[in-house]
């Protein structure tokens, strides 16, 4: 007696329609995904170039301040990290029409008209308020000169004899605004943040 040969099923058209489109569905996807997440590793490429750039230019600014910085500490006593701070905070980094086109890297007022100056608006806290009044400020030839005559009134003047004779650098910014540096209430948070953020207490000796 012979065997019957058992046919094989044959699967619907409808099941390789399926499996085809299921297959090009996730061969789509696939591709979408890379798109999607090469798409965001491209965009993110300037933003972290700009992140780049700025850490390396804070760097740079506080390497170029900081030779002056520890020579009025030799002189006068001042803390580097404070004048390092006040020059960042006082400039922007550098950054305003101050420091820029007349070298006041710590936003130094004259208070002689034979001064070489340059009027500018500027930020004062007046009881309480913050207003916009014009200010003379001080004009210098560069940062070296700059940095001589902050190093000479915060290190000789007897109104800032408290930030001199202060044992760390959190009273120094503290002793900055009771002394009248700055009407910013907030003048010894900033310097202080400032400090710890970019570690700037490393050059104190």
């Amino acid at each position: 007696m012979k065997k019957r040969k058992r046919r094989k099923k044959k699967l619907p058209k409808n099941f390789y329609l399926f499996l085809r489109f299921a297959s090009t569905g996730l061969i789509t996807i696939s591709i979408m995904m890379i798109i999607i997440f090469a798409g965001r590793e491209i965009a993110s490429l300037p933003e972290k170039k700009r992140i780049h750039d700025d850490a390396i230019r804070k760097e740079n600014f506080i390497e170029a301040m900081l030779p002056y910085a520890e020579e009025n500490e030799e002189k006068y006593k001042i803390f580097p990290s404070i004048t390092i701070a006040q020059a960042i905070l006082e400039s922007n980094w550098g950054e305003s029409t101050l420091s820029k086109d007349y070298s006041n890297y710590f936003g130094i007022k004259s208070i002689r008209e034979t001064d070489q100056r340059v009027v500018f608006q500027t930020n004062e806290y007046i009881d309480g308020k913050l207003v916009q009044i014009p200010g003379a400020f001080r004009a210098y030839d560069n940062l070296a000169a700059s940095m001589a005559h902050h190093g000479l009134l915060v290190g000789t003047a007897d109104r800032y004899k408290p930030v001199v004779e202060s044992l760390t650098y959190q009273e120094a910014a503290k002793a900055l605004y009771a002394c009248g540096y700055s009407t910013d209430p907030n003048y010894p948070d900033k310097l202080i943040e400032l400090i710890e953020k970019y570690k700037l207490y490393e050059y104190d000796s």
